[in-house]
């Protein structure tokens, strides 16, 4: 009786082990079915569907929807893998409207081992049309999994939904809808003064999310076109403003080019005392009760495992100013000196509310990209930053305002660049009146009071933020 037991106990353990595989760390993985998140600017969208986090593997059953009423996008045909066609696994599938049902089977009475814990079932082709635009997105569901592992058990699956946007693929750069080594040429091309000015196509190129296009932009999407890298996850590179000792601090990471949900963790070097990492948001927040300067790294974690890290550095000052307004970005035309603030907004540490000169030290416009402009406010030590992004030519042209003193209604007008598609003002959609040219009338305006405006390309990127004091000439 005891040897049954002991044979049965023996049989559950090793069942569990098909879907349980054992990070470095040494906790254990839950088994994952993942239906890609892919961009796309072509006619067509292939999305993998891949299992991962599993060691043996019998069975599996899966079915992928389009949402109801979709019309941009159909779905074309399944191809198996080659692991997934009559090799290891026969797999059988069949497209219903909008619905994708995939099953495969071991062609062997046991389960089949899976090198790696991960495998890629197959590739979905969805078909695009015009009314497929660019900047939208269609949602993948994934339902019905089942999955069964070695000795025919059930394995618990976890289910990603996927997604297809009409955007450029990160790494892509040249506009293939795919990333192949002539992005990576285009990236050395742009070092060497043949720059790449499309929004889209430079932060498809901008691969490891700091800003600026490098060397080491081209290596990554080279290793990723000959299969040496498989994500181009990122933390994105950041200067983080000053705290003040005592006064509350706030301040965001940020993931890119991952898949969602992340998870954020401090990997070495020390956080100023005070302040906590906020795993699930990348928040770092707290109240420093230590002057100096700490600098730490974050490694984060995506849905599916990949992970990448960066470092940051945050100073610590003891001022009597508590906190600064926060400045919007400044564009400036490369080569040219950005218009920053002389003064700036600051809140003191008795709550009291007033304004600060700025000395800015020299930015660097030669390059396109971003970088950060740093001031010292004063002699109080406190060190202001504003986000500068150099550009090849001014989106906005000109913007004036208008006033109907019968109704007490403001306009405001702005005119702007071709490669402007849609314009918002004080976060409200503006009308777009024909060559080039945005309006919109409110009464919720007021006289003297800022207007920010945010002009966007028909991707959905945010190309400028300018705010203007509403003003009646």
């Amino acid at each position: 009786m005891a040897k049954k037991w002991l044979k049965a106990a023996a049989a559950s353990i090793i069942a569990a082990a098909s879907f349980y595989t054992i990070n470095s760390a040494g906790a254990a993985t839950e088994t994952l079915m993942e239906v890609g998140e892919v961009r796309s600017t072509s006619d067509q969208a292939v999305v993998p569907v891949t299992i991962r986090n599993i060691t043996y593997l019998m069975s599996g059953h899966a079915e992928i929807t389009l949402p109801e009423n979709t019309v941009s996008v159909e779905t074309a045909q399944f191809t198996p893998s080659k692991q997934f066609t009559n090799n290891l696994f026969r797999t059988i599938s069949n497209v219903e409207d909008s619905k994708l049902v995939i099953d495969f089977y071991s062609e062997s009475p046991d389960a089949q081992q899976i090198k790696g814990g991960q495998a890629v079932i197959g590739y979905i082709t969805y078909n695009l049309s015009d009314s497929f635009t660019p900047g939208k997105a269609v949602t993948l569901d994934l339902s019905a999994v089942s999955v069964k592992g070695r000795y025919n058990a059930d394995v618990a699956v976890k289910e990603l939904d996927g997604e297809i946007k009409n955007k450029m693929p990160i790494g892509d750069v040249v506009g293939n809808s795919k990333v192949t080594a002539t992005g990576a040429m285009r990236i050395l091309q742009h070092i060497n003064g043949n720059f790449i000015t499309e929004k889209e196509a430079f932060l498809s190129a901008d691969v490891d999310a700091d800003g600026i296009l490098t060397q080491q932009d081209a290596m990554q999407v080279l290793d990723f076109s000959t299969g040496k890298r498989l994500t181009f996850l990122a933390l994105a590179a950041k200067e983080l403003p000053n705290g003040v000792l005592k006064s509350e601090y706030y301040e965001k990471v940020e993931a890119r080019h991952g898949r969602a949900p992340y998870t954020f963790k401090k990997r070495s070097g020390t956080i100023p005392y005070g302040l906590k990492l906020n795993e699930q948001t990348g928040e770092i927040i707290g109240l420093p009760t230590k002057a100096g300067t700490n600098t730490f790294t974050i490694e984060v974690t995506d849905a599916v495992g990949d992970t990448a890290e960066r470092s940051f550095t945050i100073g610590v000052v003891d001022s009597y100013i508590a906190s600064v307004e926060k400045l919007y970005p400044i564009n400036v035309k490369r080569g040219e000196k950005p218009n920053l603030p002389a003064e700036v907004t600051v809140t003191y540490k008795d709550k009291s509310i007033g304004k600060e000169t700025v000395h800015w030290n020299e930015v660097d416009t030669t390059v396109l990209g971003e970088v950060t402009a740093k001031g010292l406010i004063g002699d109080t030590g406190f060190m202001v930053q504003a986000t500068v992004h150099v550009v090849d030519e001014n989106y906005l042209k000109n913007t004036s305002f208008g006033y109907f003193q019968m109704l007490n209604i403001y306009t405001v007008i702005v005119d702007v660049n071709p490669e402007v598609y849609s314009v918002t003002i004080n976060g409200i959609p503006a009308h777009y009146e024909g060559a080039g040219q945005y309006s919109l009338a409110s009464a919720a305006f007021t006289k003297g009071n800022p207007v920010i405006i945010q002009l966007y390309d028909k991707y959905g990127n945010l190309l400028e933020t300018k705010s203007q004091k509403l003003v009646i000439q």
